[in-house]
């Protein structure tokens, strides 16, 4: 089942997944995505395995998400091609969400988009204190995806809109304090996890006992401002917000109003509108919801001129279309929602 850049490997009563692609940050190709679901799909008919571990090579990146550049030249040569690949992507998110058996990711780096989508949705992520986690989209013209809609709207207060809208990335306490991790421990102790899911210990003692204080909270002093801003209701209000504010924050509210005008006015009003229906919608239904705006997404201009200006040429000079938040109408953004090509239906889950 291996290929050089997913690792598989069924041992005594687990089943090892190991990203191993550092050359290009372990993201994740079409075929990567193709092994992982057959892979779980396979062990979820073992009765002798008892669980599935999923961890990575090289340092730096767990997982920098879904490959963009495949993305991209996969939609440059058909759109739906393109559609294809974010199909597969949400489809095995679903997939490791109604896995019944214990998945444990153990992640000592930086994790991103995709990265989130193949570990948030298992039983188990563990953080070493190497671990970040971001959702950066709309720097490239799209949106956080993956159930970003989901977790980042059922995070507490405007926190999950702040993280949505910028692309800062949270370290292990905050991923803690939230339910993105559910244990952090030191990346020493990653070797006896793995070694106890193969022999088939119960795993929720093992990291209950291993269990480390993760340190202080980076958002914490910051989330009266984040409130402060991201409470808006509208994209143009949280710009007038952290304008108001810039001389009360200590200059992050400027630090933040100059990375926002850096994004895709497009993709901060989708991420905006998404974020707030996810916040009312169960995972399944807010996959199905994020595959209709990333296919019109797909169908359009704005992410592969992102990727262009970021990944391809790396001029870092984007001229997004329309330019302005006020230039895009709220038709423009309804018209993401809506269907093109064939909509993403999920299976419910096993007995409803």
């Amino acid at each position: 089942m291996d290929n050089h850049h997913l690792l598989v490997k069924t041992g005594a009563r687990a089943g090892i997944l190991k990203l191993n692609r550092p050359q290009a940050l372990n993201a994740l190709s079409f075929e990567m995505l193709e092994q992982l679901s057959r892979a779980l799909a396979k062990w979820q008919q073992m009765p002798e395995i008892y669980g599935v571990v999923l961890e990575a090579s090289g340092d730096g990146y767990f997982c920098a998400g879904g490959d963009i550049r495949e993305i991209y030249e996969r939609g440059r040569k058909e759109p739906l091609l393109a559609c294809e690949y974010l199909r597969r992507e949400y489809s095995y998110n679903w997939q490791l969400e109604c896995f019944t058996k214990p998945h444990i990711s153990l992640m000592d780096a930086r994790v991103l988009g995709g990265g989130v989508g193949i570990s948030l949705y298992g039983t188990h992520r563990v953080g070493g204190s190497g671990f970040s986690l971001a959702m950066p989209e709309t720097a490239i013209g799209f949106v956080p995806d993956v159930g970003g809609s989901w977790f980042l709207g059922h995070l507490p207060y405007s926190t999950g809109l702040y993280l949505a809208l910028t692309g800062r990335a949270i370290g292990r306490a905050d991923a803690l304090h939230f339910g993105l991790l559910t244990h952090t421990i030191d990346s020493r102790h990653f070797r006896d996890i793995r070694q106890a899911v193969s022999e088939g210990e119960p795993i929720d003692s093992l990291l209950d006992d291993l269990q480390e204080d993760p340190g202080e909270r980076e958002l914490a002093p910051l989330s009266s401002w984040i409130e402060a801003v991201f409470s808006a209701s509208t994209i143009e209000e949280i710009f007038r917000r952290a304008r108001a504010l810039e001389d009360t924050t200590k200059g992050w509210s400027g630090e933040v109003l100059e990375e926002l005008q850096k994004k895709s006015p497009t993709s901060l009003l989708l991420a905006h509108r998404l974020w707030k229906k996810g916040r009312n919608l169960n995972l399944r239904r807010a996959l199905e919801m994020e595959y209709r705006v990333v296919s019109n997404l797909m169908h359009g201009k704005e992410f592969y001129e992102g990727v262009r200006a970021m990944i391809i040429d790396k001029d870092r000079q984007p001229r997004w279309q329309p330019e302005s938040i006020a230039a895009v109408s709220k038709k423009q953004i309804d018209g993401f929602f809506n269907v093109v090509g064939s909509e993403l239906k999920l299976p419910l889950r096993q007995g409803g």
